[in-house]
């Protein structure tokens, strides 16, 4: 289960490299370090609550019989969006109503800022989960490939775990990091995310690799 351990540590590439600032100007480290730790579990906690539902719709797919196809799919899907890499959520917000939802939950958000107590930042932090994210959506891609609700449920789980190191030295250390670090890693990032892309096509075609091995003729001692 390294994969989604892989693919969360390149979403927290790319959420300091595009995000850091919003995240420095969330105000929780005057709320002490319990609302930095409560804000990010509940920001895992969406991951799940979205794995689950995505690993369901795909295990309703892989009924149907598709679920080699699914999880090539789900890896084409990730090449895509390392390709797009920085301007996905660009791209994603002129999806007819996507941005009106969006901006639902930025003034969701920004009424919880003005309120206090561990409730407020817990809500902050499920809403921010469901903020438009090139990399959580590549993440929902690998939690449907699980065809399972406990699969998916812990594909996005391992997900939001691999983004926490990053993210919460953002939090700590009040700074965000330099422009050369930042470029590095948008350079990393589509990498990351290509690779991991590529393992769950190279698992979706494992059956038809597997014909390979029959075709290739087997070498072997002829004894006479």
């Amino acid at each position: 289960m390294y994969a989604p351990l892989l693919l969360g540590f390149a979403g927290s590439l790319h959420c300091v490299g595009m995000c850091g600032p919003l995240i420095l100007a969330l105000p929780l480290q005057g709320r002490g370090n319990a609302s930095i730790f409560i804000y990010q579990a509940a920001r895992v906690l969406s991951y799940v609550i979205l794995g689950m539902l995505f690993g369901l719709l795909g295990k309703g797919i892989a009924l149907a019989g598709v679920q080699q196809a699914l999880s090539t799919g789900a890896g084409v899907l990730m090449l895509l969006i390392a390709i797009t890499a920085w301007r996905f959520e660009r791209l994603i917000s002129q999806v007819p109503g996507f941005g009106q939802f969006t901006k639902g939950i930025q003034k969701r958000m920004g009424n919880l800022l003005q309120r206090h107590g561990y409730s407020a930042v817990f809500g902050m932090g499920m809403l921010h989960g469901f903020l438009p994210c090139g990399m959580v959506y590549a993440a929902l891609a690998g939690a449907v490939a699980s065809t399972d609700v406990v699969g998916g449920a812990l594909f996005m789980a391992l997900f939001g775990l691999g983004t926490l190191p990053l993210l919460l030295s953002v939090h700590f250390t009040g700074h965000n990091f330099s422009k050369l670090l930042r470029a590095r890693m948008r350079f990393w990032q589509p990498i990351l995310l290509g690779f991991v892309g590529l393992l769950l096509i190279q698992r979706g075609l494992h059956l038809d690799l597997s014909l390979w091995n029959s075709a290739v003729p087997k070498a072997g001692y002829d004894c006479h």
